[in-house]
């Protein structure tokens, strides 16, 4: 079996600033299943003293002079939020939100607070904990009701071309002894909503959504897509108004990355493709988790596809995003940058829609010899975007091959224009042809890939 492996790149940079995107110093082996780390263990965000049951004295809140504030935003530049950041929103700053993110038609507004005490012991007892995480949870919903009570919220629907709006708050513990601080791991579970929340539930369009720090970088790097951390949003709200019994928040993370309401989306939009016959029908693997959820049949079974089918999930998205961030440094070193708007779109597509992209660049090793000699091309559309369409081109690796690298550098406009004309009802919004370059073989039954991207919107015929 051919080993694929994403082009080698360092550091790669995704916006016209210059800041930095992940570290992705180490190429990807198409049967990885690890999870992909945006930049550190997130062990390494904070660490924690020891925790006991017996009573301690209550810490003083009062911040250490000594004590330098967490740095949210160095955080969130090791994130793929970094590039969605929107640094011109009017709900930001003076006594306002913290941070705004916009990913495609959903607005992310975000509460930080550190909740800083000086202790004298290293050894604390859950009490405190629980009180410290009380603490920070009610300073940080006081700030958000502040926030509604003295200004008009944003409303989600087309006239603000707004699907959905997301309030986070996130909090960080931190414990001082004899100058050293501690970052403690807290969650906010379903107990805590049933017996200490200050958070309002009564309007879930209005809901302050609470995660430790800890937790949500861990969500961020197990998720790897904006687009799949919304779906989770979405599913975590649904808990917390609900009151549904969840250990925290990162546990609930995992839960729904392995359960088959992860996959609503994918199967609700390969529906839609069905219907109007861009798709012959849902595919095998999704149909066999309805039928297996909806039956309560081989329970076991059914896990065991799940887990599979995420570490397949999980190592797929991680070769894609090397691919895109080996382009986008290709491309940035040549002085040619890809448009910061259509990076946007392919770091947010879903870890579905990269499943299947990668997917059909590994089925090269089925083609025929002449298929692979003249080159082909194939369709994949977005899981995630309904309104998004990618066309795969596997470069020939013959000299004189029907879709070359060269024909295609020539011909991209054409065929895109070409495609978007075939695909009038209903219109597409976005057209991305994804380029794949598999002459670099090393004999040996391994090639390293280099994907190059062509993009145009689509327009009415």
């Amino acid at each position: 079996m051919t080993n694929y492996s994403a082009q080698k790149s360092k550091s790669v940079s995704l916006n016209n600033q210059g800041e930095g995107y992940g570290n992705q110093n180490n190429n990807v082996s198409h049967n990885s299943s690890s999870v992909h780390s945006i930049d550190s263990n997130p062990s390494e965000v904070g660490s924690s003293p020891e925790v006991d049951d017996a009573s301690k004295k209550q810490p003083d809140v009062q911040k250490p002079a000594s004590v330098a504030e967490f740095d949210w935003l160095a955080m969130f530049h090791r994130t793929f939020l970094s590039i969605y950041l929107a640094k011109d929103d009017p709900l930001v700053g003076s006594g306002q939100f913290d941070y705004a993110f916009r990913v495609g038609k959903q607005l992310l507004y975000v509460l930080t607070h550190e909740q800083i005490a000086a202790v004298d012991s290293p050894n604390v007892s859950k009490t405190m904990l629980a009180d410290l995480r009380l603490q920070a949870a009610t300073y940080i919903n006081n700030r958000f009701q502040q926030i509604v009570a003295e200004i008009e919220l944003p409303i989600a629907n087309e006239q603000q071309d707004l699907d959905k709006i997301h309030y986070i708050g996130l909090t960080s513990l931190t414990l001082v002894h004899e100058g050293n601080s501690y970052q403690i791991d807290h969650e906010f579970g379903s107990t805590f909503f049933k017996e200490a929340c200050p958070i309002d539930l009564a309007d879930k369009n209005k809901v302050l959504q609470l995660f430790s720090l800890n937790s949500f970088y861990k969500a961020v790097q197990l998720l790897q897509t904006p687009s799949d951390l919304l779906s989770y949003f979405d599913h975590h709200l649904s808990k917390v108004v609900n009151i549904d019994d969840f250990q925290g928040e990162f546990e609930l993370a995992q839960a729904f990355l392995n359960s088959p309401d992860f996959y609503q989306k994918a199967i609700e939009i390969q529906q839609k493709l069905v219907e109007i016959g861009l798709l012959a029908k849902v595919e095998t693997r999704l149909t066999n988790l309805i039928n297996t959820t909806n039956n309560n049949t081989d329970n076991a079974q059914l896990a065991q596809n799940q887990i599979e089918l995420t570490q397949k999930l999980q190592s797929h998205s991680m070769i894609f995003q090397r691919l895109l961030n080996g382009t986008t440094k290709r491309r940035h070193d040549a002085g040619d940058m890809i448009p910061l708007d259509q990076v946007k779109i392919l770091v947010a597509e879903s870890m579905y829609t990269r499943i299947g992209i990668i997917e059909e660049m590994m089925a090269y090793e089925n083609r025929s010899r002449e298929e692979c000699l003249n080159g082909y091309l194939c369709h994949q559309h977005s899981y995630n975007d309904f309104g998004q369409h990618y066309v795969i081109v596997v470069y020939g690796l013959d000299e004189n091959a029907q879709y070359s690298k060269d024909y295609l550098q020539q011909n991209y406009r054409q065929l895109l224009t070409e495609i978007n004309a075939e695909l009038q009802d209903p219109v597409m919004k976005e057209y991305f042809i994804l380029g794949f370059d598999m002459s670099n073989n090393d004999g040996q039954g391994n090639v390293t890939v280099m994907m190059d991207i062509y993009h145009q919107s689509g327009f009415v015929v």
